[in-house]
């Protein structure tokens, strides 16, 4: 008797239920763009299109587009236009326009986070200079699924320019509802050269877009929020330049009461010596070390700086403040004294030499 029953729990389980539906009725959604003018928002899906040739079977994409008054109009137009169900679980990104982000963001996240058949794990990014259809639609041989080459993008960007921000939409949408920690969104753009490719952060207080970072602020951003994995700092010598590459970091924040210290311990390596400094010598390095360091110090201190004119709490000041003393203090980190630490390390021929920097 239990094997009988036994066999008809698994009968029931691999004949499948009434409601699945087969794949070739799916519409795999990759990527949405999102835009907002003339009082409508526009919707953008990226979808899947798989073309069958008699050599093989190659993957491409294109992209679907429709509008509405409203957030949930647009999305209602855009899947009625699809023809087949729209399947979200292989989202991987959502791009927001400039003017979504200037005074639309609470309604797109507010959808976003109601909408059951979308999953929270895809990337939220701002399109800079473009549309988000003009992304999407970006398509070409090399890069035949555009939200593939951005994912990629993402993926290796970190290792050069650090450009790159992987925060998933749980983690900002987590930070946007708690009233610790504002958001900070990356941005796409299609550059002279006509190739998709990152660029600058997109700094927020809350659901209000404040300003946009430029490259060395948002690499600095990676740095001290422990997602540093490149970073170039030049430096001139008798009218030449000098680059070290930064590629591992270390950044503790301590909060106190009227205080903000920041320490960082940077490792590096010399990538160009223009000034033909002697790197055979400790005396080099110590110097490089002690001017190094002071120009990274500079460069966060101004970065803070821009921080509090903007009243943008990226790094969570509040939120470790909080965590220490389970008290609130809103006004805080824009009037607290700002401590900033870099012990700075270069390595060479297998030695690193070390110098702490003054305070």
């Amino acid at each position: 008797m239990k094997k009988l029953l036994i066999l008809i729990i698994i009968t029931i389980f691999l004949t499948g239920c009434y409601d699945n539906i087969e794949l070739n009725n799916l519409a795999i959604i990759t990527g949405i763009g999102i835009d907002y003018k003339d009082n409508n928002f526009y919707l953008t899906y990226e979808i899947l299109n798989d073309i069958k040739t008699d050599e093989n079977s190659t993957m491409l994409s294109y992209t679907l587009s429709g509008q509405g008054k409203t957030i949930s109009e647009a999305f209602i137009n855009t899947n009625y236009k699809v023809g087949k169900k729209p399947y979200f679980d292989h989202l991987k990104i959502v791009l927001l326009s400039e003017s979504i982000i200037n005074g639309e963001l609470d309604k797109i996240t507010d959808y976003l986070l109601r909408d059951t058949d979308i999953r929270d794990e895809f990337i939220l990014m701002v399109t800079k200079d473009n549309y988000p259809e003009e992304i999407l639609s970006h398509n070409s041989k090399n890069n035949p699924v555009v939200t593939d080459l951005i994912m990629d993008l993402v993926d290796n960007e970190k290792y050069n320019n650090n450009l790159a921000i992987d925060e998933n939409y749980q983690n900002v949408l987590a930070k946007l509802i708690g009233d610790k920690c504002d958001i900070v969104l990356g941005s796409i753009t299609i550059n002279e050269e006509d190739e998709i490719t990152l660029d600058n952060f997109f700094i927020f207080n809350g659901y209000n877009y404040k300003s946009t970072l430029n490259k060395k602020n948002s690499s600095l951003y990676n740095l001290l929020n422990k997602r540093i994995f490149a970073l170039e700092v030049d430096n001139y010598y008798h009218g030449q330049n000098v680059t070290i590459n930064i590629n591992r970091s270390k950044t503790n924040i301590e909060v106190e009461a009227d205080k903000i210290i920041i320490n960082s311990t940077l490792e590096g390596k010399i990538l160009e010596n223009s000034a033909n400094l002697d790197l055979e010598e400790e005396k080099t390095y110590q110097k490089l070390n002690k001017d190094f360091g002071q120009i990274i110090k500079n460069e966060i201190i101004e970065f803070i700086k821009i921080l509090q004119e903007n009243n943008s709490d990226i790094l969570g000041f509040q939120d470790i403040y909080y965590k220490k003393t389970r008290k609130d203090n809103y006004n805080l980190w824009q009037k607290a004294k700002i401590e900033v630490n870099v012990n700075l390390k270069i390595n060479t021929k297998g030695f690193i030499f070390e110098v702490a920097n003054e305070k």
